[in-house]
């Protein structure tokens, strides 16, 4: 997987949210474009959400994610499968 291959899945119109698979057979859900940093070799993720005293979201711990470790993404469907990094 390149940079410019997450950059299409976020700056896709309108956003869709999806996963993005990994080597070991994990995968982190992208559920809001704005809280994914991509860098040259990484991608910095959202895996744990909370909220600020005012009840604003607030991420509480990122994964740094190699490029070279991800696979392939998938959309995220509706139903029972979970939406976006667990909150807190």
């Amino acid at each position: 997987m390149q940079a410019h291959d997450v950059n299409e899945r976020i700056f896709d119109q309108p956003f869709k949210p999806f996963r993005i698979h990994l080597s070991d057979g994990s995968s982190v859900p992208v559920t809001n474009a704005g809280m994914v940093l991509v860098g040259e070799s990484s991608v910095i993720l959202p895996v744990e959400l909370g909220h600020d005293a005012h009840g604003l979201p607030m991420v509480k711990r990122w994964r740094t994610v190699a490029l070279s470790h991800m696979v392939q993404f998938s959309d995220i469907g509706r139903g029972r499968e979970r939406q976006g990094p667990q909150e807190t």
